[in-house]
């Protein structure tokens, strides 16, 4: 059976989602779990990755089995088994042909800033921008030139293999009482996309750099690269969309 499962991880004490030789990874918690319960060596298959310390509220992975669970079990027993940081929160049966990464038509990633005092409890958690005051109205107003198909390869991680072109559904950002969340709905993200998309956006709101500096980015589909990077732990892969949602 192909079971999908969707999960919730504090990333905190994560080095990321991908195994990695000497560091914790996610994904190698789950399959411990799994080699508990089936006794296999299982590898699953997650709809991408995300970096050291990212969160993910609602992550997707899924794998095959010949252990005969009902699926709903199949939560039950992995949470039995995995530490506190991370969750399933549901499983089910799918068909051979769903593919947690190759199956997906939408990802939403969220951002979360604070302009308030330092919080310590916050800081895994939220970014907590040290510099000042930013201008929502501005940045609302950058958001908008990314919107729509376009080569990012300025503002990810560029190898000669992968493709950098996506699109960018949707890109809001809002405020309520100093805490701001930049919400990016998109086909997909390369590595650091995110990071790299809200980090420029963030120089706009704090008026070091102009929105023609962030398209002067972006129109040069590599040739010059966004140097400023969102912090990690204000990061949330939200949700991840397939044809059935």
């Amino acid at each position: 059976m192909r079971i999908k499962c969707i999960v919730a991880y504090d990333g905190t004490l994560f080095h990321g989602w991908q195994i990695q030789p000497n560091v914790r990874s996610v994904q190698e918690e789950i399959q411990k779990a799994l080699k508990n319960i089936t006794g296999e060596n299982i590898v699953i298959h997650s709809s991408g990755r995300t970096d050291a310390h990212v969160h993910a509220h609602n992550q997707v992975f899924h794998f095959d089995s010949d252990k005969n669970l009902p699926e709903k079990q199949w939560q039950r027993a992995l949470n039995h088994f995995l530490p506190a940081d991370i969750y399933i929160k549901d499983s089910c049966f799918v068909n051979e042909d769903f593919h947690s990464r190759y199956s997906v038509k939408e990802k939403e990633y969220h951002y979360i800033l604070s302009t308030n005092t330092y919080s310590p409890f916050d800081r895994h958690y939220i970014y907590q921008y040290p510099y000042g005051q930013l201008d929502l109205k501005i940045m609302q107003e950058a958001a908008q030139i990314f919107i729509g198909e376009h080569d990012f390869a300025s503002y990810c991680v560029y190898d000669q293999y992968g493709n950098t072109i996506r699109t960018l559904y949707d890109f809001t950002i809002s405020e309520e009482d100093g805490v701001f969340t930049f919400v990016l709905k998109g086909n997909g993200f390369r590595r650091y996309m995110v990071r790299h998309i809200v980090g420029g956006v963030i120089q706009v709101g704090a008026h070091r750099k102009s929105i023609a500096f962030l398209q002067d980015l972006l129109d040069s589909k590599g040739a010059k690269k966004c140097l400023f990077k969102a912090e990690p732990e204000g990061l949330y892969l939200e949700h991840v969309y397939y044809e059935e949602d």
